[in-house]
C-alpha cells in the first residue's frame, strides 16, 4: 500500500474510532434513555451513524489513490 493511502486509511480509522468513543459516552451520560435525554441519546445515534460513513468514504478514497499510484508506476 502506498504511503498516501495508507495514511488516509488508518487516519479514517482514528476519526472514526474517536467518534464511536464520542458516542458511546454520549450514551452512557443519558443512561441509554431516549426518554430522559432525547438530544443527547439522537446525537450519540447519529455520530455512530457518521462513524460507519466515515470509514467508508476512508476506505473509498484510499482505494482510489492506490489505483492511481499503481497505474502510475
Amino acid at each position: 500500500m502506498c504511503p498516501g493511502a495508507w495514511y488516509i486509511f488508518i487516519s479514517s480509522v482514528k476519526l472514526t474510532a474517536f467518534v464511536l468513543f464520542c458516542a458511546f459516552l454520549l450514551l452512557l451520560s443519558c443512561n441509554g434513555n431516549m426518554a430522559e435525554g432525547y438530544t443527547q441519546y439522537m446525537t450519540a445515534m447519529s455520530l455512530y451513524e457518521i462513524g460507519q460513513a466515515l470509514l467508508l468514504i476512508g476506505a473509498v478514497f484510499s482505494v482510489c489513490i492506490e489505483d492511481v499510484y499503481i497505474s502510475r508506476r
